[in-house]
């Protein structure tokens, strides 16, 4: 269910209720800002009346007044700047919370999710709706806070000096509302398309920025530029006609108030001719005027708004979105896995992506500790999927997994992935040290600890020639080559050491030479461990323990390598098809 901007504000309130003292501090300074205000117009007013009516006039009183008028306008000034700069720290604090949250989000929520949605729009809810509710925020909360006071300190004032006339302003008053909500309203919608446009160009972008080698190998770039331009039209549409929406609150706003403006002003000539000055003088018209003005300007400023705070709460609704997407939670008192053996059982298990499509049916697997299973089979046929599945990167539809007899979702999912080494091949650097690079795997990682790894992946040498060393900052981008990205990638793998490994096509880009001494490294650390290889070249697993044969999400065959090859079946035609 989406929620109504109502609801929308009252989860960013609770945001603001962590700088509570804050913002009681901004509201005071407010209420004394607004109050200094509104008071000089009454100074001004007496000043006219004393200066028009010969037979009170008195210098040292106009004096008086003005030295008051003064100390009003300076002690408006510093209450002002006190409110600004809180709201301001509020603000930023606020939206600053709401983007750790939604970051905090993208690290718990199932991979499906990321899976299923562009990186770019996931980034675009993250860095720019964010700095868009920043924006709206803002000027909500700076005009809300002054205006809300405005218009009721402006109201005391006005019946202090005339309540007839007062009455009026307050009975013309709904007109404005009702045409400020009606506008503001009908903008929304727009605005929450705009912000839907932009998150989809910012995946689109960020696909076409990141794979751009390929998109000029295909020659597409003319088809992603008319794609672009599409994309960058419909968002010109829709911002215009959102500007548009928006745009016309101000002045049909500024309509009604010019109307309350003339009636206060018809209104009170009246009066004064009426009673000749006596009752109601020019000096008071003045500053009544002038609070009608300053009355009409809180929705005037509201209307001026709605721009920002359409577009923030369409902004805001994406970010919410993010955030409450479903975690998988862990449930309460689990165990935390010890893996002291290392067996491995895939009972009935069954598995899949959508509900249409079923990929894996009553799987079963028996793995003994220690055993090396390697995993082969043409593309899609599962064998990532199984590692997902063992990781509880994703949750089974059916069946389950044992290690050591126990079912994984008896343990903490923190504690599994501790006990379980991962080697992808889709390599992972972040921008950091060498040092830091390798010891993501082991946060308490000692340099020689770390330089030990190294060695044993066969990256020590190009390390070393590395300007700083293990300090060299690299990143996934820049510093190393793509087989030097793998071999700091299964360093980290040598550096933790847990008793069940798994190399999803680990040395698939390391040259032939690199590639013989890291499986020596590989089998000396799986020697005693439970290790499963999903291999492509079926050369590096002819010495597996298991290799398990899988089509269609099945396991068709099973055995050693000389077994398989002399059942005469499906891998015998994979691996000979690979040497023709």
């Amino acid at each position: 269910m989406k929620e109504g901007n109502f609801t929308m504000l009252k989860r960013i309130l609770k945001y603001a209720k962590r700088y509570k003292v804050l913002m009681l501090i901004a509201f005071l300074g407010a209420i004394l800002y607004v109050s200094a205000t509104l008071y000089a117009p009454k100074l001004v007013g007496d000043a006219i009346d004393q200066y028009i009516d010969s037979n009170t006039f008195v210098m040292e009183d106009i004096l008086w007044i003005v030295l008051q008028l003064l100390i009003v306008v300076v002690l408006g000034a510093i209450f002002g700047w006190l409110m600004n700069a809180l709201l301001n720290r509020i603000t930023y604090s606020i939206v600053k919370d709401l983007r750790i949250d939604a970051f905090n989000k993208v690290l718990r929520v199932p991979v499906s999710y990321l899976d299923s949605h562009l990186s770019g729009d996931i980034l675009t809810r993250i860095i720019s709706d964010t700095d868009q509710v920043s924006e709206g925020l803002l000027q909500g909360f700076s005009q809300a806070l002054t205006g809300i006071i405005t218009i009721f300190v402006t109201i005391a004032m006005m019946i202090w000096i005339k309540w007839e006339i007062a009455l009026v302003v307050i009975v013309l008053t709904p007109l404005s509302l009702f045409v400020a909500s009606f506008i503001s309203k009908k903008s929304f919608n727009t605005f929450k398309s705009q912000a839907q446009i932009k998150g989809d160009m910012g995946g689109f972008l960020n696909e076409m920025i990141t794979n751009q080698k390929v998109v000029i190998a295909y020659q597409r770039q003319s088809d992603n530029i008319k794609k672009f331009k599409t994309m960058d039209q419909q968002l010109y549409e829709v911002g215009i006609k959102a500007q548009f929406n928006s745009s016309l609150t101000n002045p049909t706003t500024r309509f009604v108030n010019a109307i309350v403006y003339a009636s206060v002003a018809t209104i009170g000539s009246i009066l004064i001719v009426n009673s000749k000055g006596v009752a109601f003088g020019v000096g008071g018209l003045t500053a009544f005027l002038t609070y009608a003005s300053q009355y009409t300007k809180p929705f005037n400023e509201i209307s001026g708004v709605a721009t920002e705070l359409s577009n923030s709460f369409a902004s805001l609704r994406r970010v919410f979105e993010l955030i409450d997407e479903k975690e998988l939670q862990d449930e309460e008192n689990i165990n935390e896995i010890s893996i002291p053996n290392g067996a491995v059982q895939f009972r009935d298990v069954s598995f899949q992506y959508t509900l249409e499509k079923p990929l894996i049916e009553n799987l079963n697997i028996d793995i003994q500790p220690g055993m090396k299973v390697a995993i082969v089979g043409p593309t899609g046929c599962g064998k990532t999927t199984l590692i997902n599945l063992l990781m509880r990167y994703y949750e089974l539809t059916g069946g389950e997994i044992l290690i050591d007899g126990k079912n994984i979702n008896d343990y903490s999912r923190d504690s599994l992935r501790k006990k379980i080494g991962l080697v992808l091949q889709e390599t992972w650097l972040f921008k950091g040290t060498v040092y830091e690079n390798i010891s993501y795997a082991k946060e308490d990682a000692t340099l020689e600890e770390v330089k030990m790894a190294a060695k044993k992946a066969y990256a020590d040498d190009f390390i070393a020639k590395l300007p700083n060393g293990y300090d060299t900052v690299i990143s996934d981008d820049e510093g190393v080559s793509i087989g030097q990205k793998q071999l700091l990638c299964i360093a980290r793998l040598m550096l933790r050491m847990p008793q069940i490994l798994i190399l999803d096509e680990a040395t698939s880009n390391i040259d032939t030479r690199t590639e013989v001494m890291i499986q020596k490294a590989f089998n000396a650390m799986m020697e005693g461990r439970t290790s499963f290889i999903i291999a492509h070249r079926l050369s590096t697993i002819r010495n597996a323990d298991k290799i398990l044969v899988m089509k269609d999400g099945t396991i068709i065959e099973q055995g050693t390598h000389e077994e398989l090859l002399a059942k005469n079946g499906f891998y015998k035609q994979l691996y000979e098809s690979q040497f023709e």
